[in-house]
């Protein structure tokens, strides 16, 4: 295991140092206490020439027994920001892919415990480093009553995981996938090893339950399941509605995320028998999650969905009772193209008595709207591999444009 350790150049003061854990050692310096603290480590400590003439001799002297290896590495003092680039590429540098690492930024100079913590983030995503712990010896809150005077040990490690909220909560942001959200949800869960009974059920009906509505709703969307999106946002609004007291779910960073997943799913959320009793209002959410989806740049699941709304939106208006009767969808995209051939040979659509489909309101808007959505989405599905594909910011343009007209058309 790696430790890395930064060494000032301030006055060096005799501390016992307490680990939350109880443990404690005595040093002037953190660095040579987290060497006693975990032997055999592998100990990089970066300093300052100043500091490295002030106290490197005395920290060597009394680290180098505990650790397998310890190496000096010069830094600038980061007084400007391509002297910090220097420094942040230092700390980078001194770690290998995969290493597990201790990370001590008592000592910092300035800016470097700050610098240090991104260090620790760009680390773990782009080394995939293995976090051991992120100390801090906190001499500032020391018992001075006491000598030598003992300072507590705080472990910021958890405090890292926020970089993985944040990257989460911008994937939802952006994107409305919620999956990696449901991801830091179920990395709360407490170890079944040490925690009571009553922490794991208080998780598992709280917290583990939003993860898991989070996590269908996600996939549902992602893989073009409206009814499930729309059954299982129903679902992860009542679960967060439930969890309102909840301790736990208060307790992460999601409580401030958890507002904005409630107002994000908020325009999908209808329950099972909202669908089956009013298929009428089935529709309109469907309508809603193909905007949802362009609101979130996601046109290739825009195109697939509402060129589907159109059939299921012609079945209700013809009073099929079952839309997802793979016969009557059949039926009803064979009339539509039937009205779309009959169209570009004549110029109009066949009279009402010919075809069911021109008893449709809004007939032509919907044989047109229907005709340059099964060309788009054709288009996007065959991935450009046919002569005259359309460019990628022309197909974005129509998705919207095609996906903006299903307003045209009356749900009732």
């Amino acid at each position: 295991m790696k430790a890395i350790t930064f060494l000032g150049a301030t006055k060096a003061w005799e501390t016992t140092y307490v680990l939350p854990d109880g443990r404690e050692q005595t040093a002037p310096f953190f660095g040579v206490a987290l060497a006693r603290f975990y032997p055999d480590l592998s100990m990089k400590v970066f300093v300052t020439e100043k500091a490295k003439e002030m106290h490197w001799a005395e920290f060597q002297r009394l680290a180098e027994d505990y650790v397998t290896e310890l190496e000096w590495v010069d830094i600038p003092d980061g007084a400007n920001e391509l002297q910090l680039w220097t420094l942040f590429q230092s700390v980078v540098d001194s770690v290998d892919e995969g290493e597990q690492v201790i990370f001590d930024i008592t000592h910092g100079f300035r800016s470097l415990p700050f610098l240090s913590f991104l260090a620790v983030a760009y680390l773990r995503t782009v080394k995939r480093i293995d976090l051991e712990a992120v100390l801090y010896g906190n001499f500032e809150a020391r018992d001075q009553t006491v000598q030598p005077n003992r300072a507590p040990v705080i472990d910021l490690t958890e405090f890292v995981t926020l970089f993985d909220w944040m990257t989460a909560a911008d994937r939802f942001i952006r994107f409305g996938d919620a999956q990696d959200l449901a991801g830091q949800l179920e990395r709360t869960k407490p170890d079944y090893r040490t925690a009571s009974k009553e922490a794991m059920a208080d998780w598992s009906g709280g917290v583990g339950r939003i993860a898991g509505a989070l996590t269908q709703v996600s996939q549902s969307l992602r893989l073009l399941r409206p009814h499930d999106a729309m059954t299982g946002s129903a679902m992860l609004r009542s679960r967060l509605l439930d969890a309102t007291g909840n301790a736990s779910i208060h307790s992460r960073p999601f409580q401030v995320l958890s507002r904005h997943v409630a107002e994000a799913y908020a325009p999908l959320a209808l329950d099972e028998q909202q669908i089956a009793q009013d298929p009428i209002s089935a529709l309109a959410v469907e309508r809603e999650m193909v905007q949802w989806y362009l609101k979130r740049n996601q046109f290739v699941q825009a195109a697939a969905v509402a060129r589907e709304w159109i059939v299921t939106w012609a079945m209700l208006h013809l009073n099929y009772d079952d839309m997802l009767d793979k016969e009557s969808r059949l039926g009803v995209e064979e009339l539509l193209g039937q009205a779309i051939q009959e169209k570009r040979q004549s110029g109009s659509l066949p009279s009402q008595a010919k075809t069911l489909v021109a008893r449709l309101p809004s007939v032509d808007q919907a044989v047109d709207i229907y005709h340059q959505l099964v060309e788009v989405r054709n288009d996007i599905m065959h991935a450009g591999k046919r002569k005259g594909a359309f460019t990628a910011k022309v197909l974005e343009k129509k998705v919207q444009e095609l996906c903006g007209r299903l307003d045209e058309l009356s749900l009732h």
